[in-house]
């Protein structure tokens, strides 16, 4: 579950295993097709599924990791719960989620912070919690996994290939994109504020001690 991409690189570790992954969204598998065939992953199958009614039977599969999945839905202990069911006895999950609330910008800007504060507020506003990174070892433990560990780790941008990555997908999200019409939707903001946010990723790109960071939580747990 999540960027169904994901699941090229688990089959790699099971080679003799079946690798389902599965998104609600279909246009998310023509990269993840093409790169199956390239790879002739014979073994890897997707499917487009809701993860509160995932279509498959109990104790079908051995493993299951969920990517960028819980922190966009409103009830992540319910589709966890679910996923248990799922799992063969001693199987193994894995999530990994973004926690926001641990974000590092230099240099500061009151406009980077807006951006910040305004992609917060809708997914939220949507039913997720972009600070859940934190809470996945407390899930596991709630669905009814054992053993339960997380790591915490820190994706930087801190060179100026990636700086210039980031800014412009600071400028793709609040350009055309249906996340910043859902926020003018909702009139939390106006075009003229999203251009000057654009713009404030420019300058921020430009200043040769640009550096950002967001941490990731990965939490891994066994069904008894």
């Amino acid at each position: 579950m999540g960027p169904v991409v994901l699941p090229l690189d688990w089959q790699q570790l099971s080679p003799p295993g079946q690798t389902v992954g599965v998104d609600i969204e279909p246009s998310q598998y023509r990269d993840a097709w093409a790169q199956a065939v390239e790879r002739s992953n014979i073994n890897l199958h997707f499917g487009v599924a809701d993860a509160y009614r995932l279509p498959f039977a109990a104790n079908t599969f051995d493993a299951a990791f969920l990517h960028n999945v819980l922190s966009h839905l409103r009830r992540p202990l319910e589709v966890l719960k679910g996923i248990y069911q799922l799992l063969r006895p001693s199987a193994v999950i894995g999530i990994s989620h973004p926690d926001f609330s641990g974000q590092l910008i230099s240099p500061a800007d009151s406009l980077l912070e807006r951006d910040h504060e305004l992609y917060w507020r809708l997914v939220e506003h949507n039913g997720g919690n972009p600070a859940i990174g934190k809470h996945q070892r407390g899930l596991l433990h709630d669905a009814g996994f054992v053993r339960v560990e997380a790591v915490a780790k820190y994706s930087t941008v801190g060179a100026q290939d990636g700086v210039r990555m980031r800014a412009m997908h600071g400028g793709r999200l609040f350009g055309g994109s249906a996340i910043a019409q859902q926020m003018i939707d909702l009139g939390w903001t106006d075009r003229s504020e999203l251009e000057q946010i654009i713009d404030a990723w420019r300058r921020w790109s430009e200043q040769p001690g640009a550096f950002m960071a967001n941490a990731t939580v990965t939490a891994v747990g066994w069904k008894e």
